[in-house]
């Protein structure tokens, strides 16, 4: 075996401690500059199944190196900030940037349980964000693979305040723990007085008995987007105005209009058909996929009106969109009781 000392030059390091070191080095053969994780040997199946992950969420694995006793992994450099490093100069999160995040968690948190691998170490200081808010999931230093039978985790580790309390020997880790602590990690971003939409969302994940929590991350996610829609509907009542993008074609406001109201005879076709539906069959999820999306093409038809063609509506007209939109927003609510 060629060693790595042939092939790759320090640069810096990134970090030392117990699980092992983390530094910057140049490859002289890739020709790029890469990250270099000592790891223990006992983590080989964990990164040999990451390997197998094409993800936009997770650094890419380029060698796997068993040397004597140590275990060396390089992996893709991401360029960017923690979200620990941002809330040094934030005191929290825009609500809609924190539920972007959250929403890639879960696909990110789906990728890795579809490979059995329980992160155990969600927290701010390993979740990097790009310029293009692309979240990235770093540091699987104390992952695990589920092992079937298990009443507990061999090892008791974690981050006191994100791990869930069957990470310190009151059960195995699964699923759940790696939800409670997105919900932990989330809370913090958004901050202590936060009372938005997402915060039922939240209590849920972080309920101290896993089977009080969502039960995987897919029953996660169809919370998230039902609660997602609805709180987006909710706030097109209040009429958002925005200006068209310079370079756009604007469509005129007739057009626009008739394309709302066309839109609002679509949804009172579809909300009429899934509340005599079982929500729980094939029929009743396709015709909520449904509603969500007309409910995103209504919304973007809302926001690209103008205060122009806002102001091109007689009052009469205007009091009557109004009274459509407010017995629609009624109608979605209803929906989920």
């Amino acid at each position: 075996m060629i060693l790595p000392k042939n092939f790759y030059k320090p640069i810096d390091i990134l970090k030392t401690g117990e699980s092992g070191n983390v530094q910057l080095v140049y490859d002289r053969v890739g020709k790029q500059v890469c990250v270099m994780k000592q790891r223990q040997l006992n983590s080989a199946d964990v990164y040999q199944r990451l390997r197998k992950i094409k993800s936009r969420y997770i650094p890419e694995i380029f060698r796997m190196i068993e040397e004597d006793e140590n275990f060396l992994v390089v992996e893709e450099y991401v360029s960017g900030r923690t979200l620990a490093e941002i809330l040094l100069y934030e005191e929290f999160f825009h609500e809609d940037l924190a539920a972007q995040i959250m929403r890639q968690l879960c696909e990110c948190l789906q990728e890795l349980h579809a490979q059995n691998i329980i992160h155990r170490d969600i927290k701010p200081s390993n979740i990097m964000l790009t310029r293009d808010n692309v979240i990235r999931l770093i540091d699987f230093s104390i992952s695990r693979v589920v092992k079937e039978g298990n009443e507990t985790d061999t090892e008791f580790l974690g981050t006191r305040g994100y791990a869930p309390p069957e990470q310190y020997g009151f059960g195995q880790t699964d699923e759940r723990s790696d939800i409670y602590s997105l919900g932990v990690t989330v809370k913090r971003l958004l901050g202590k007085n936060y009372s938005g939409w997402l915060e039922k969302i939240l209590e849920r994940c972080t309920k101290i008995d896993p089977t009080n929590r969502y039960q995987n991350v897919g029953e996660l996610l169809d919370d998230f987007d039902r609660r997602h829609w609805r709180n987006k509907f909710i706030r097109m009542k209040k009429f958002p105005v925005t200006a068209a993008t310079e370079n756009e074609v604007e469509p005129s406001a007739d057009d626009k209009f008739s394309e709302m109201l066309k839109q609002m005879e679509d949804l009172d076709t579809v909300i009429d058909g899934y509340m005599e539906e079982d929500p729980t069959s094939l029929h009743g999820r396709l015709l909520e996929k449904s509603l969500m999306q007309i409910v995103q093409d209504f919304e973007n038809t809302i926001a690209s009106l103008t205060e122009e063609d806002i102001n091109s509506l007689t009052p009469e007209e205007r009091e009557e969109t109004l009274a459509e939109l407010e017995k629609l927003r009624q109608e979605l609510i209803d929906t989920e009781k």
